[in-house]
């Protein structure tokens, strides 16, 4: 074949590794993909996000009324003020709060407008869901009704297809929304081939089989788990939307829909997903109510970052277990996953910094959590770069443990 003139070619790439474990800290997609065209990025905010979605709106034992069918702005100022009082920097509305087919119709149950000026006002930033054929039938239109609401990010939906077309659509909204300091998650799409790199508003991708299918069938177990970061993940970062409190054994689970759903795998599994899976703007998939009842958990899921700025991949193999510790200022965040067979590793902690000693909490499998995943022990301990951890999983299991400099002096 030949060809005249300057052509852009799509790339292709293989990625060969002796080692499982540069498998989860390759970033060549990203290398390859064309420079930011966004001079200010200062707006772009990677965070963590309460969400209605995937657990129905349900708050069970609080004080008003809940559920899909109450989807007003009562309620999503109770999301707010869970945001608020965890250190959540977003709340993401999903469907209902507008018309499918006309974004600028606003269900009146949910007077959207105030529930985004309450959140700006407790420094929480407000998501709107929206499909994406909607959202290009008069693309500069909506754009600017969601930004003259308030929403400082934008869920696109329904895509289904990756032929050029639906590149250019996706490349376009991105554009688009960055002129008006819209942050973008995209779903209903196709795998990321680093657009994000070059239009930074884009702060996840869905492309994963991911956490709605508890709601319906029994694909995504820990086995799965396991798989996702070793394929998927090499093409860039995934709303898995983790965050399941209600975790159930292999025999234990079964999906629910509608309802309060579960998900497969000890509670510690589930947050270990936190550090494994790479997400710049991560979901916390269950109600509020259910995380209010754990506030050892909630510690570790408000100080859990979405970005990193070093990654150690400690043990790793494909579809069993993957152990990681990644960096964010002076704190670490380790995590480690296994499928459905138990596990033992051993967490050496020689990466942190020499002669500091540092306060630890860990958050690992129950003794019986082979039978009730919910099962969990949370300890506080004193480490240094010379100790080392043996953790138990159970199947399914995991641990998650977060590390930041001893406030006590020796």
């Amino acid at each position: 074949a030949s060809t005249t003139g300057k052509r852009t070619f799509p790339w292709r790439v293989v990625m060969v590794s002796e080692d499982d474990r540069d498998l989860l800290n390759n970033h060549l997609v990203r290398k390859l993909a064309s420079p930011s065209v966004l001079n200010d990025t200062s707006w772009i905010k990677p965070g963590k996000a309460t969400w209605e979605w995937w657990h129905d709106a349900l708050l069970p034992g609080a004080e008003i009324p809940s559920g899909m069918s109450n989807r007003n702005t009562a309620l999503y100022n109770y999301y707010v003020d869970f945001a608020a009082a965890n250190k959540l920097e977003y709340l993401m509305i999903d469907a209902g709060w507008s018309d499918n087919y006309d974004l600028t119709k606003i269900n009146p149950k949910n007077d959207v407008r105030a529930v985004i000026k309450r959140a700006k006002e407790k420094n929480v930033g407000v998501f709107l869901w929206c499909v994406g054929t909607t959202l290009l039938n008069d693309l500069d239109k909506n754009l600017d009704f969601l930004a003259s609401i308030g929403a400082v990010g934008i869920k696109v939906d329904f895509f289904d297809r990756d032929d050029q077309l639906a590149m250019q659509w996706i490349e376009t909204i991105a554009k688009e929304a960055a002129k008006r300091k819209l942050m973008v998650n995209f779903h209903g799409c196709s795998k990321p081939t680093g657009m994000e790199i070059t239009y930074p508003n884009i702060v996840n991708y869905e492309a994963v089989r991911g956490a709605e299918s508890d709601k319906w069938d029994y694909t995504i177990n820990p086995d799965h788990h396991l798989l996702m970061p070793f394929i998927r993940m090499l093409a860039g970062p995934m709303d898995y939307t983790p965050g399941a409190m209600r975790n159930k054994t292999k025999t234990a689970f079964k999906p629910i829909d509608p309802g309060l759903p579960s998900g497969q795998g000890t509670r510690a599994h589930e947050l270990a997903m936190f550090v494994l899976y790479d997400q710049p703007f991560a979901m916390l998939a269950d109600s509020p109510v259910e995380y209010m009842k754990y506030p050892d958990i909630m510690q570790f899921l408000s100080a859990v970052p979405t970005v990193y700025d070093e990654t150690k991949v400690l043990a790793a193999k494909i579809g069993e277990y993957a152990m990681v510790a990644k960096r964010k200022g002076e704190n670490w965040y380790a995590g480690a996953m296994t499928n459905w067979e138990p596990k033992d590793l051993d967490l050496d902690l020689s990466f942190l910094k020499p002669g500091v000693t540092y306060t630890a909490d860990i958050y690992t499998d129950g003794p019986n959590a082979a039978v009730d995943a919910e099962q969990y022990v949370h300890q506080t301990i004193e480490v240094t770069n010379k100790t080392k951890i043996n953790v138990k999983m159970a199947p399914g299991g995991g641990f998650a443990i977060m590390i930041k400099k001893s406030i006590f002096k020796k």
